[in-house]
């Protein structure tokens, strides 16, 4: 696959300025709504996984019952993904998006008279639903809105909005509850959702091939994008872990005070990788880039897997993010390229389901060690995840190599 390059400028170099704007194609009407309908969707949706647990114990309900929130919205998400996927490319992403927009102002609602843990964890469902309802479509048209040449750069600037909203939604969850409570708090969520539902009529309707073309192609999954999402789901076997048990880990070492330093470079970093390197692999093979990414988180969790201290900290939130930032807008790049026009959304959906399932395994996963072994031991589970990953990814560049060299020579 040939690597786009950036405009030249009449001297015939690569402008700066197109590398750090991005070209126009990026910010078409049509994604500028995607990425407004994503951003949104992470205020609200963080905004609550954020409130939740402080919700969960003033009703008194337990630790676990706290982690059963995250497992249930989790789960429901993962599972749906790869048949909403399916769905966006039979009906078309806005009939699909409707009801998750429902979904997500239903449970900010319902959480206003909710009072006991069942009910709470209940709910779950409905976020789960609104997460992967609106989430999975819009991805895939942005993904489909975009030509080849520019679709890693536009899926980079979707998934940058994303961690905008990620970033803002904590302080304005904090703020709300602070100024009026929890009620407050869920309001603004509701408020959220109406938003939403007044960007989702400016998408357009229909799918993107016929529903013959579609029906006669029906499938759970997408056959062509289950090696990639198999390498994927082992790389973000860890992507828990370092939210789930780094605190722990330096806390039981006494060195609570250096996660400022991995919790404040992370997301600023993170942001300035997706805004600097958002379309990188438009300009670098889309395969090259995914295995550089995947090498890099296995190396970050190997560091974290080190006794915490300040210089390590920083070191790995540097990698960590700097791979993260890259892999997902890339893999989904390259599942679309390759993905029939009539199974697109289904081919996304896979791979998003994917990610899904690596948290949710590798969270139990890396729990069961922590738990038998130590915090060191959980960290180098997720970075032998994320190395069995960049083989099994490794193993898909090697094949795709093979191929085209089969193709080349003269018969």
């Amino acid at each position: 696959m040939g690597a786009p390059k950036w405009p030249p400028t009449p001297n015939g170099r690569a402008s700066k300025d197109a590398m750090l704007l991005g070209s126009r194609a990026a910010f078409a009407p049509i994604l500028l709504m995607c990425y407004a309908i994503t951003l949104a969707l992470h205020v609200g949706s963080i905004a609550l996984s954020t409130l939740l647990p402080f919700r969960m114990m003033e009703v008194g309900g337990s630790s676990t019952q706290v982690g059963l929130l995250f497992s249930v919205m989790t789960v429901v998400s993962m599972v749906l993904r790869p048949t909403i996927g399916g769905w966006v490319d039979r009906l078309g992403a806005r009939r699909v998006l409707i009801p998750g927009v429902v979904a997500l102002a239903f449970t900010s609602l319902a959480l206003q008279l909710s009072a006991t843990p069942p009910t709470l964890i209940a709910l779950m469902v409905g976020l789960g639903l609104a997460n992967a309802l609106v989430s999975t479509p819009v991805s895939v048209l942005t993904a489909i809105s975009t030509a080849p040449a520019h679709r890693g750069e536009a899926l980079g600037t979707y998934y940058l909005a994303s961690s905008i909203g990620i970033a803002l939604a904590p302080p304005f969850a904090f703020g709300l509850q602070a100024l009026g409570g929890m009620p407050l708090a869920f309001g603004a969520v509701t408020v959220v959702a109406i938003i939403i539902a007044w960007l989702v009529t400016r998408v357009p309707g229909g799918p993107s091939a016929t529903v013959e073309r579609i029906a006669a192609r029906f499938r759970l999954v997408s056959a062509g994008a289950l090696p990639v999402s198999g390498a994927l789901m082992l790389a973000t076997l860890g992507h828990s872990s370092f939210y789930a048990f780094l605190p722990l880990y330096a806390l039981s070492r006494g060195r609570g005070a250096a996660l400022a330093w991995f919790f404040g470079v992370y997301p600023l970093w993170m942001i300035a990788c997706r805004v600097l390197w958002r379309g990188l692999a438009d300009r670098v093979n889309r395969l090259h880039v995914a295995l550089a990414a995947m090498v890099l988180q296995a190396v970050a969790y190997a560091i974290l897997a080190l006794p915490p201290a300040p210089v390590t900290l920083v070191v790995a939130a540097v990698i960590l993010a700097t791979g993260t930032a890259v892999l997902y807008p890339t893999l989904a790049a390259l599942v679309v390229d390759r993905a029939d026009a009539t199974e697109r959304g289904l081919a996304l959906g896979t791979l998003s389901g994917s990610w899904d399932l690596g948290v949710v395994i590798g969270s139990a996963l890396t729990g069961v060690v922590v738990d038998h072994v130590s915090y060191g031991a959980g960290f180098v589970v997720a970075a032998a995840g994320a190395t069995l990953g960049a083989l099994a990814f490794a193993s898909i560049v090697l094949r795709r190599r093979s191929a085209v060299g089969a193709s080349a020579r003269p018969a």
